[in-house]
């Protein structure tokens, strides 16, 4: 029997979503009152994420089954799965590329929490899946394991069906892992249009209660000013509110014009502090204070026609910025040898070079508004390896990145992030000058990374940590050569 209503919303090349409305095969069985029988599908970047292999062979783009769970968990969390980008809590490892890295990593607590502290932990990790995980929308359905979270201006679509089994012993997914970026506001816009136009036609059909609901549920599906607060930490904006009420407002004042059906863009100040979890005012104000040191001079030629800003790969994103710090170093005629003092340079670059203290776990902050720079390395970084690498990493950002502001710290899990890291530590040590200062040598001891530090001007951290991801030498060697160098 042909379904009664088939539609696809977006672009499948970009993002899409498909729902189909059917008749149920097996009448009876379910309640006519609380289910809709039909088809749901979600392509992202040309990859249909719910497509599926049954035991038989059978292929199948949709998940069919009772849509009405899935109808009623797009409308409770579109809101926030479109615009809410910080994790709740910080995960074990800093190798987290995506949302579904974070969820799995995040599995362990800290050891340093109490266990009402940890119960805590696990609601909260709890809670953050509940709206950001499609298959948590019905248990019952044999739904891929699919997160989407806000990131900038994009939304992230991750997947992972390797570590996460399929609810059903019968059917297997083809994309098996991955993730990819497409834009926020197109994501927003596709998911509004497609839930309200089901719901519209179901509406049409018959008012059952199952359907009244959705109706309702519907009728004002829009943000609303106070939802800039899934745009930061909720942390952040609690204290905004109650210590910051100026802000909050200037804040809610941009979610009513700049809104957009459930989407709601960056202001300046929520691209800041979406990427550091403060807690207090004054950490608040410190961090957007630096916005006000912008210089009034542009940033050099030399500089501006080396800027090249784009979205980082979401796989291997620290190759990209491997590759680009060669090719400034080649570029600028810096070869293999040793950099020019950074904070000089960028000063005759016309960038500003600030190191404004902040909470430890902001390490750096860069800015580029209208041909302007600034870059605000943190003195009291908590991360050795990023001070020592900071203005190195701050220049990868200013040349790569194509968002306004940055930032690098804790709370951060970014592509971006990791491209410019690994753009600042091959500018300072690349990998033809450092295999000439070691050449001849098998197994690297002290003497071979004080000799690279030396020549290079670098620090032991960043120079060890670059030593290991470079195969040069192997985890457990580099604790004990740190352990040497700085006892």
């Amino acid at each position: 029997m042909s379904d009664r209503y088939v539609r696809q919303f977006g672009d499948r090349g970009h993002f899409a979503l498909s729902f189909a409305l059917g008749h149920d095969p097996h009448p009876g069985v379910p309640d006519p009152e609380t289910s809709i029988w039909g088809g749901f599908a979600l392509w992202a970047r040309g990859k249909c994420l719910t497509r599926s292999i049954s035991d038989d062979g059978g292929v199948a783009d949709e998940i069919r089954w009772n849509l009405l769970p899935l109808l009623e968990w797009f409308v409770e969390v579109g809101i926030r799965l479109v615009n809410e980008e910080p994790f709740p809590a910080l995960s074990s490892s800093d190798q987290v590329r995506d949302a579904t890295d974070w969820f799995n990593e995040s599995e362990d607590p800290p050891i340093t929490l109490t266990e009402s502290e940890e119960d805590q932990w696990f609601l909260r990790r709890s809670d953050w899946r509940r709206h950001h995980a499609v298959r948590t929308a019905a248990l019952d359905v044999a739904l891929p394991n699919i997160h989407l979270r806000r990131l900038g201006s994009f939304v992230e679509v991750s997947w992972d069906n390797e570590t996460w089994s399929p609810p059903r012993p019968d059917v297997s997914f083809v994309e098996k892992r991955g993730t990819v970026l497409v834009s926020a506001r197109e994501a927003a816009k596709v998911i509004q249009q497609a839930l309200m136009d089901v719901i519209r036609v179901l509406g049409e059909e018959g008012a059952t209660p199952a359907v009244s609901k959705l109706c309702s549920m519907v009728e004002d599906w829009e943000v609303r000013d106070s939802d800039w607060r899934w745009l930061v930490h909720a942390r952040s904006a609690d204290e905004l509110t109650q210590s910051l009420p100026r802000l909050a407002e200037r804040l809610a004042e941009h979610a009513h014009a700049e809104g957009c059906g459930i989407f709601i863009p960056h202001s300046v100040e929520t691209l800041v502090l979406r990427q550091a979890r403060l807690g207090t005012a004054p950490e608040i104000l410190s961090l957007l204070g630096v916005l006000d040191q912008i210089p009034d001079t542009k940033a050099s030629g030399l500089l501006t026609s080396r800027r090249r800003p784009s979205s980082a790969p979401t796989i291997r994103p620290w190759t990209s910025g491997y590759d680009r710090a060669l090719d400034l170093r080649e570029d600028l005629g810096w070869g293999d040898r040793p950099l020019p003092n950074l904070a000089d340079w960028l000063a005759q670059q016309q960038v500003a070079v600030r190191s404004r203290p902040f909470p430890g776990w902001v390490y750096l902050l860069t800015a580029w508004e209208s041909g302007r720079a600034l870059t605000n390395v943190n003195p009291q970084g908590s991360s050795l390896a990023r001070r020592e690498a900071g203005l190195a990493t701050a220049l990868g950002h200013l040349l790569m990145d194509d968002g306004p502001v940055c930032i690098d710290g804790v709370w951060e899990h970014w592509p971006t992030a990791a491209r410019a890291r690994a753009f600042g530590v091959m500018l300072m040590l690349p990998d033809d000058g450092v295999k000439d200062v070691l050449a001849g040598r098998g197994a690297i001891d002290s003497d071979d990374v004080q000799r690279l530090m030396d020549h290079f001007g670098t620090g032991p951290s960043a120079t060890t940590y670059h030593l290991r991801n470079r195969g040069f030498i192997d985890e457990e060697r580099r604790a004990g050569l740190v352990q040497e160098l700085v006892g």
